[in-house]
C-alpha cells in the first residue's frame, strides 16, 4: 500500500512540475525542450466553426458575429452544374464591418475551390451584396452560390476577414432536387 502511495505521489509530483518531463525528475532527461515560439504569428488565424451557430469574426478595427445556415443546392437552368447556396446573417458589434459575398469561398473535401457566382440575383432569392455595418447590432442578411460539378460533395465554408479565417466543415450534405 504504501509503495502505491509512494509511486502516486512521485507521478504526481512529476505531473505538476512545470518545465520537467517525468523523465528528468529520474535523472535521464536527455532530450533538449520543445522550442517556444517567440514571435506572434501575423495574419488571420484559422478556426473551425459550426452551421446555424454565431461565431466572430474580426478586422483590422471592427468585430461581428457570422452565422451560417441552410446549405442546399438549389434548381437552375442557367447552370450546367450544381448551384450550391448558404444563407449569412452577419451582426456588427464593434467598428465599421465590411462584408460581402468575396469574403466567403466553398471548396470541395480535397481543397478544390468552387466557383462563387458573381451576381447570383434571379438564381437565388436573396443575394448577400457588400455592406458596411455602422452601429451595434446592425444585421445584413443574403445569400452566397457556387457552382458544384455534378455528383461532386462541398467539403467546407470558409469566411475570411482581415484577422479571422473561420472554416465550416460540411458532414452533411445537400440534396440535388435535380437528381430524382
Amino acid at each position: 500500500m504504501r509503495r502505491a502511495v509512494l509511486a502516486a505521489v512521485i507521478v504526481t509530483a512529476a505531473v505538476s512540475t512545470s518545465g520537467c518531463s517525468p523523465a528528468s525528475l529520474f535523472g535521464d532527461d536527455d532530450s533538449a525542450g520543445v522550442p517556444v515560439p517567440t514571435a506572434q504569428q501575423s495574419g488571420p488565424l484559422p478556426s473551425s466553426q459550426q452551421f446555424d451557430r454565431p461565431f466572430p469574426v474580426a478586422g483590422e478595427s471592427w468585430d461581428a458575429t457570422v452565422t451560417l445556415s441552410d446549405l442546399r443546392i438549389v434548381p437552375s437552368t442557367t447552370y450546367s452544374d450544381a448551384v450550391v447556396v448558404v444563407d449569412v446573417r452577419a451582426v456588427q458589434a464593434s467598428g465599421q464591418p465590411e462584408l460581402g459575398p468575396e469574403d466567403f469561398s466553398a471548396f470541395d473535401p480535397s481543397g478544390r475551390p468552387f466557383e462563387r457566382i458573381e451576381n447570383p440575383a434571379g438564381t437565388v432569392e436573396d443575394p448577400l451584396v457588400p455592406s458596411v455595418l455602422s452601429f451595434p447590432g446592425e444585421e445584413i442578411r443574403g445569400m452566397v452560390a457556387w457552382t458544384m460539378p455534378r455528383g461532386n460533395r462541398i467539403g467546407r465554408i470558409d469566411v475570411t476577414a482581415p484577422r479571422t479565417i473561420g472554416s465550416v466543415t460540411v458532414t452533411r450534405q445537400p440534396e440535388d432536387p435535380t437528381a430524382t
